[in-house]
């Protein structure tokens, strides 16, 4: 009864559409997932489940910046990057304790992954690594509360920009092949802690891609 009526509340029908920009927040994504995203390509509708987590995420978010509000050390809030850059986002505040400024970037984490967490996930760093670069500032604050206890774990992020400078080369890269068609090669994933494939949108797109490459090249 009332579950079924919940669960058709939160499904969301998913919209494609092509776009010439990367999201701050997808640059740790498959390249593949990536290059189906740009092109527009028809994907799977989110789940129920999945978006009451993206919502729950959203309310963390509102909740510590008004915190951070609060105490007086917020500049500005969901800040666009300036344009002219092959990225775009939204950083989620910028601060100023004493005589610096900081790029903060709000993340929420299970319980399990908040225990083990010992440093900041490499997609977080590369995410406010574009936007240390792009506000021209030195340092970060990645602030991660747990799901579960809603207890906080913070980290300082140093502005790297050769980090930066590479990792606008692989995109300038595969910005090309996206222009060009030329989907990227399927990732590796034993470096991978779990299977991705088993959840992207864009599965029947990746599958579909790779049985027609393999009529091509005859594998």
């Amino acid at each position: 009864m009332l579950k079924e009526k919940i669960n058709n509340f939160y499904r969301k029908k998913e919209k494609s559409r092509q776009r010439s920009y990367f999201y701050a927040s997808e640059v740790s994504d498959c390249k593949r997932k990536i290059y189906f995203k740009v092109k527009g390509a028809e994907k799977k509708d989110l789940d129920p489940e999945t978006n009451r987590k993206f919502e729950r995420g959203n309310l963390i978010h509102q909740e510590l910046t008004s915190a951070l509000y609060s105490t007086g050390v917020v500049t500005a809030s969901e800040i666009d990057m300036p344009k002219g850059s092959i990225f775009r986002g939204r950083a989620d505040a910028i601060v100023s304790i004493g005589d610096e400024n900081y790029v903060v970037e709000i993340k929420s984490a299970s319980p399990y992954t908040f225990k083990t967490l010992n440093g900041p996930r490499e997609s977080w760093k590369k995410q406010i690594q574009i936007y240390l670069h792009h506000f021209d500032i030195d340092s970060g604050i990645i602030l991660v509360e747990c799901k579960g206890t809603q207890r906080l774990k913070e980290f300082i992020v140093e502005r790297d920009d050769a980090a930066i400078e590479k990792l606008e080369e692989e995109f300038e890269e595969l910005m090309e092949m996206i222009k060009n068609d030329k989907v990227p090669k399927k990732p590796n994933k034993k470096k991978w802690k779990f299977d991705k494939c088993k959840y992207c949108l864009y599965e029947k797109a990746c599958r579909e891609a790779e049985n027609s490459l393999k009529n091509f090249t005859g594998a």
